[in-house]
């Protein structure tokens, strides 16, 4: 028998948790043919896995890179990785829908990179054949962000939706799903996210429940907020009737930290009830998100336009310093009480600021660290992203050992490639998968290595329904996976983050072999996948 591609001689994880075993991999065009030992047959293409470790393509279940994709469709950080399906469309954001005359709107919103989004769509399904003309080096799962809804219907203002407002909101969820999504996204410290109600989520839940949609949320608090937020996303899902996803899950803040075992304990309690509730983690203890997001949500009421106002208004600048500073040297945010020297510039028009922290930025301006930011974001019109330090190590192994909690990057694909690169951003963006692999299975043993494979494979498959993905198995997409788990390991650092990862010489998605030792094949291989 002839096949387009051979995987001879490596250990086969096959994503399900159970032990790696010697076996070969047949590929014909995009399925996998065949598993085995010794399987007998010619193909176009051998490649020789003696020593290595043949897993499902990696499911990066939180990923942002489609506010990315229209600048780097191959998403070389993430499949450099390993990674072959990114999960998109979360913690409210998503590119569509867009209502008519509101595309300047949604590109204020998304921030910097939001800025070059070349909105030529309005609905979802318009959206999703952009999307797919892109032709993506990685397979798409697309999620409607409930923020974007919020913008198409209400607009930027904080206020209950009306009846006729919820309704619409309603109908584009509806028609987002039956053009390919999987469910809605919340991102409850987010504007205009964060104006929704538990209620108002919770009928939009109960809308798409029959259309078999989930819910995956940045919850609405993760530092004191911790446990109430888990609960209320726990109730959305328990009474909308659809499966819940806790995004990144964390306990932000030193004086937080207490906290994880206890909002463990909630999920662990509903699941026991009969909810479908998981969540994600990224490894690392620190986040990364737009620097406007440590303003609190009544300077954002109305959009970016009045927010600038607002930065601009000098009792208004007088009354975010009253509510937010803590003891003259924290800043008081969803990530708790963060000291100035802990949040960094991480993205800004401004390049040379990259790196810096805001405590040196003030030291620099000759200005307290609070006005040194409100200046930066009112200059940069909040074109401005952040690091911003607030995790415990422990808690980060604790999250990632948890049976129910699988492996997100939170984060946008790039390429470290010839040419300038967007600042200073998140390790996070090339380094998450291979970092679990290398540092948390190899060489602080948190997680069994086929533990690990599982997380990133077949449990965010079944999370998302897949019927024939996160697994290496015959008639299964071939997403696949190759490292040597003696070497594997995350190469990127806070100060110098565009570095690929070591370890990981083969990635085929759709049985194209797209890293293919030291090169990448930018090819159109991933798909724009829809519900099963």
């Amino acid at each position: 028998m002839a096949w387009s591609l051979l995987i001879r001689g490596g250990t086969v994880v096959d994503g399900s948790g159970a032990p790696g075993e010697s076996k070969d991999v047949a590929v014909e065009g995009e399925r996998i043919a065949a598993v085995g030992a010794g399987l007998a047959g010619e193909a176009a293409r051998v490649i020789d896995a003696t020593g290595l470790m043949v897993a499902p393509g990696f499911i990066d279940i939180h990923s942002h890179s489609d506010l990315f994709y229209h600048a780097c469709p191959a998403a070389e950080s993430k499949v450099r990785q390993g990674v072959t399906t990114e999960v998109v469309g979360m913690c409210s954001f998503s590119p569509a829908p867009v209502a008519p005359g509101r595309a300047e709107l949604v590109r204020a919103w998304a921030g910097g990179t939001g800025s070059q989004l070349p909105i030529a769509w309005e609905s979802f399904g318009e959206y999703l054949d952009h999307l797919r003309r892109l032709g993506p080096s990685v397979n798409i799962v697309q999620f409607a962000g409930q923020g974007a809804l919020r913008l198409a219907t209400v607009g930027p203002d904080n206020r209950p939706p009306t009846p006729a407002e919820e309704a619409a909101m309603e109908r584009h969820l509806a028609e987002a799903l039956e053009a390919g999504a999987f469910g809605f996204s919340t991102g409850l410290v987010y504007p205009p996210s964060l104006y929704a109600s538990t209620e108002e989520l919770i009928r939009l839940a109960r809308s798409m429940a029959r259309r078999g949609g989930l819910y995956f949320s940045h919850i609405r608090g993760e530092a004191a907020m911790l446990e109430d937020s888990i609960a209320e996303a726990i109730r959305i899902g328990e009474e909308g009737g659809v499966p819940v996803q806790i995004a990144h899950i964390k306990a932000a803040g030193r004086e937080n930290w207490g906290l994880m075992d206890r909002a463990l304990g909630l999920i662990e309690a509903a699941r026991a009830r009969g909810v479908e509730v998981t969540a994600d983690v990224y490894p690392y203890t620190a986040g990364s998100t737009k620097m406007d997001n440590l303003l609190p949500a009544w300077m954002h009421d109305g959009g970016v336009a009045r927010l600038l106002e607002r930065l601009a208004d000098p009792a208004a600048r007088r009354r975010a310093v009253a509510e937010c500073l803590v003891d003259g040297e924290r800043w008081l945010t969803f990530s708790g009480a963060t000291g100035w020297d802990e949040i960094v510039i991480a993205t800004c028009p401004r390049a040379e600021l990259e790196g810096m922290s805001l405590a040196a930025l003030a030291r620099q301006a000759g200005t307290p660290p609070a006005e040194a930011m409100l200046d930066l974001l009112l200059a940069e019109r909040a074109s401005v992203s952040m690091v911003i330090f607030s995790q415990s190590e422990d808690n980060v192994k604790k999250a990632l050992a948890h049976p129910h909690v699988m492996v997100g990057s939170d984060s946008i694909g790039l390429s470290a490639g010839p040419g300038p690169h967007p600042g200073k951003p998140h390790p996070r963006m090339y380094g998450t998968f291979p970092r679990v692999l290398g540092r948390y299975c190899r060489e602080e043993p948190v997680v069994s290595l086929e533990t690990a494979v599982h997380k990133m494979t077949g449990m965010p498959a079944a999370k998302l329904r897949f019927k024939d993905r996160g697994l290496v198995r015959r008639g299964f997409a071939a997403d696949l996976a190759l490292f040597d788990a003696a070497t594997v390991r995350d190469e990127a650092t806070y100060a110098d983050p565009h570095r690929h990862p070591t370890g990981i010489p083969y990635v085929v998605v759709n049985g194209q072999v797209v890293v293919d030792g030291p090169r990448f094949n930018a090819v159109p291989a991933g798909r724009v996948l829809t519900p099963a």
